[in-house]
């Protein structure tokens, strides 16, 4: 069991913040399609992928660390971009062609570089993203421009116009293909940040029988519980308190020495109850205020007698 002391120290803060990084990105990936009721199973393989292809090659050419960025940016875009426009070819629900696409992706990162997989960290001049300062810089280029790009341009206005009310919203001309496919442009740019940022850090080994998906599903909670935080701030800031507040509790829970086992299953109870919560606030309200005007009515036929 790890020292509990040793929770409140300056490097648990740096770690937690570091590792809260790579969910935080993943986790807008995910938030930006979801925000239009698409589900998508695809962020983990395409970061997977995208990270063996791209470190392989700016390994090969003998690359700096910004020729790596952009590598893998441009793999991921690419990959991201044929599920966008798979999905407006055949016009099935996402959660079918994202599966499908990650059924694929996974079987070519068994074959890319002879299903080798990539081990980045074994080349530190190439891994500076992954530590401080860079990571810091990434995380804020990353939160300004999502930012930006929701709340001041014309693509967020319109997507959040769509996920309010597609019909009007095409009706009063906007562009939904055009939307879509920007969308998986953005997405393909966050996964190619994300994919350096892992395989800096970790063995990226090939991915098969849809195990790639963990890495999605390692940031839902991020993006649950971001998406309700950023009603009294905004989308990125909340989505980055979210992702910190789930790994300082992963990461208490491995200082308590509680097995790998419990943590998920109390990761899990804790993302239900927050999600229960706050799905159903008016109803608590009303029950509570209920208990309580019964509790007074009682105290005063009490009194009264």
């Amino acid at each position: 069991m790890m020292d509990r002391s040793g929770y409140a120290t300056s490097g648990a803060f740096d770690r937690i913040i570091r590792n809260s990084v790579l969910s935080t990105i993943i986790a807008y990936a995910i938030a930006l399609p979801l925000s239009g009721a698409r589900w998508d199973f695809a962020p983990g393989i395409i970061i997977i992928l995208s990270g063996i292809i791209g470190s392989n090659l700016a390994i090969d050419l003998d690359g700096g660390p910004m020729t790596l960025l952009l590598l893998t940016m441009g793999i991921a875009v690419v990959l991201s971009l044929l599920e966008g426009v798979l999905y407006l070819a055949i016009r099935v629900p996402t959660i079918i062609v994202s599966l499908g696409v990650v059924m694929v992706y996974e079987a070519l990162s068994g074959i890319v570089y002879g299903g080798t997989g990539t081990q980045l960290y074994m080349h530190p001049q190439l891994t500076i993203f992954a530590r401080s300062p860079w990571i810091y810089v990434v995380l804020l280029i990353t939160m300004t421009l999502f930012y930006i790009l929701l709340g001041r341009t014309k693509f967020g206005y319109d997507m959040r116009s769509l996920a309010a009310s597609p019909r009007l919203a095409v009706n009063m001309g906007v562009k939904e293909k055009k939307n879509i496919i920007i969308t998986y442009l953005i997405v393909g740019a966050l996964l190619g940040v994300a994919a350096v940022i892992n395989a800096s850090t970790v063995l990226v080994s090939p991915a098969n029988n849809l195990s790639s998906t963990s890495l999605m599903f390692s940031s839902m909670g991020p993006v649950l519980v971001g998406l309700y935080l950023a009603r009294f701030s905004n989308i990125p800031l909340g989505i980055f308190a979210g992702a910190l507040g789930m790994n300082a509790l992963s990461y208490g829970m491995v200082v308590m020495g509680i097995d790998s086992s419990i943590q998920t299953v109390n990761l899990g109870v804790f993302i239900v109850a927050f999600m229960g919560y706050t799905s159903n606030q008016e109803k608590i309200r009303e029950f509570s205020k209920k208990i309580r005007i019964g509790a007074k009515n009682k105290s005063i036929r009490r009194q009264s007698q």
